[in-house]
């Protein structure tokens, strides 16, 4: 069968980029403009050559009610002359917002519907209308709003393996033409002319202005956006590898770094290990800037050993000693809780879910050498019940065990090194406002076991 030169070039990117394996059952999202009409019908060109089949897929975005009409009738009558699957949807509730929230809400509603349709119909690909203008503008936007080279790598020719870009590197005016010479009509989107949206005023302004400068602009960015891609993919492999080492911890909602390992990271991978290290965390890089970036990679070399950053979403990032943690919610706040302990026995924690048991022994029973800082040995002639167990209070101080005099409790973390998020989870356990025992640091000068000591309080935490 022969082709058309267009139909050739995109022929050459399915089966360069594997976008389409004989069998598959592909997702045409056909708007009714020039793009997606010329993918249509250029995928119905190629259809029975690979061997697939043809849903289209038009949703209403209600954004324009009598364009809107006028399109779904026109894409359904295409479908309909090309005797293939037509599918159809609306928003729920009305997209009535304003400015570039709109095309966000919008673009999200589509490509939720297009999942929609993959799934239902059980098909393997949705194919978009991207063309080679459209990278060049996805380029641009980037640029002007500071993005680095994943930014700058635009649109790929595949996304998440379902959605794929047959036309990526045919032009607009190529598609036009094509268009023209099979006598194929499309509708025109009035929104495309509002410069109201970014995107407008830089295909209607900015791109022919710079084509004056430079009349192969569109092959250029397209050009530099496929070299930034390579780029990209080896520098996330070496991110990804790089964070692999550097990962402490790793749980839903939360993840811990190796400072010192981060402290030595080109800046390259290092601002790169931030970016992924808050999706794993928040689950998507929305309204995070280089800004925030360079404010997280600041935390590294900072002077002080406990510092926070709030970020957009909820984030929070924490440096912490030799640490750097990435979690969506802020765990540094915990209400100050107290309860009274009447006598020996079992009580559960709450706040901390931490158990503290309390039980007499004889002196015999006891050993001065515990394996353990969370079990402790207390004299019980010097205590009087009730004994009282809570968090963290400001101007906390005691007599740590082996010292003469007294040491705030707030001096004795930094010592330790306990991270600012844990400290109000510490419990203490406090004899008639003095503090006798803190479960992991120590115990009280006052109340250890002495020679004449009779009774002896054994105290474990589990």
């Amino acid at each position: 069968m022969k082709f058309h030169p267009i139909e050739k070039k995109v022929l050459s990117t399915i089966l360069d980029y594997k976008m389409i394996t004989k069998g598959d059952k592909i997702i045409v999202a056909v708007s009714g403009g020039a793009d997606s009409v010329c993918l249509l019908k250029i995928l119905y060109q190629l259809h029975k050559s690979l061997d697939f089949t043809i849903i289209v897929a038009h949703f209403d975005h209600g954004l324009r009610p009598e364009e809107d009409k006028e399109e779904t009738k026109f894409v359904y009558d295409l479908a309909e002359k090309l005797n293939v699957t037509f599918v159809y949807d609306r928003p729920k509730k009305a997209i009535n917002t304003y400015g570039s929230s709109i095309e966000e809400r919008a673009r999200e509603e589509r490509y939720q519907f297009l999942k929609r349709v993959l799934d239902k119909h059980n098909g393997q690909k949705v194919a978009l209308g991207h063309n080679m203008n459209d990278q060049a503008e996805t380029v641009l936007i980037h640029f002007l709003r500071g993005a680095g080279i994943t930014g700058l790598s635009g649109m790929p020719a595949i996304r998440d393996e379902h959605y794929i870009r047959p036309l990526m590197f045919v032009r607009g005016n190529e598609i036009r033409a094509y268009l023209n010479q099979n006598h194929t009509s499309f509708m025109t989107d009035s929104s495309n002319f509002d410069k109201r949206y970014l995107r407008n005023r830089l295909r209607l302004e900015l791109i022919p202005l710079l084509l004056s400068y430079q009349p192969r602009l569109i092959q250029h960015l397209s050009d530099s956006a496929g070299l930034f891609r390579h780029e990209d993919q080896f520098l996330e492999k070496e991110a990804q590898e790089a964070m692999k080492i550097m990962s402490l911890d790793s749980r839903e909602k939360s993840l811990e770094l190796s400072l010192p390992l981060l402290k030595i990271a080109p800046p390259a991978l290092k601002y790169r290990i931030i970016r992924k290290a808050i999706k794993e965390v928040n689950g998507n890089l929305r309204r995070i800037d280089l800004g925030h970036i360079k404010r997280i990679a600041g935390l590294i070399d900072n002077s002080k050993p406990q510092i926070k950053i709030n970020l957009p979403e909820g984030l929070v990032v924490k440096k912490i000693y030799e640490k750097l943690k990435f979690n969506l919610d802020d765990d540094t706040y915990l209400e100050s809780f107290s309860y009274s302990l009447k006598n020996i026995g079992k009580f559960h924690i709450h706040e901390t879910d931490q158990t503290i048991i309390l039980k007499e022994i004889s002196k015999k029973d006891f050993s001065p050498y515990s394996a353990s800082p969370f079990l402790a040995f207390l004299d019980l002639d010097t205590l009087q019940w009730p004994l009282k167990i809570r968090n963290l209070r400001e101007g906390d101080k005691f007599i740590p065990l082996g010292l003469n005099g007294f040491k705030k409790v707030k001096n004795i973390f930094i010592d330790n090194k306990i991270p600012i998020e844990d400290r109000k989870k510490t419990i203490i356990l406090e004899n008639h406002n003095d503090i006798i025992w803190i479960p992991g640091i120590r115990i009280d000068e006052r109340y250890k076991i002495k020679e004449h000591t009779k009774r002896i309080l054994k105290c474990a935490i589990e």
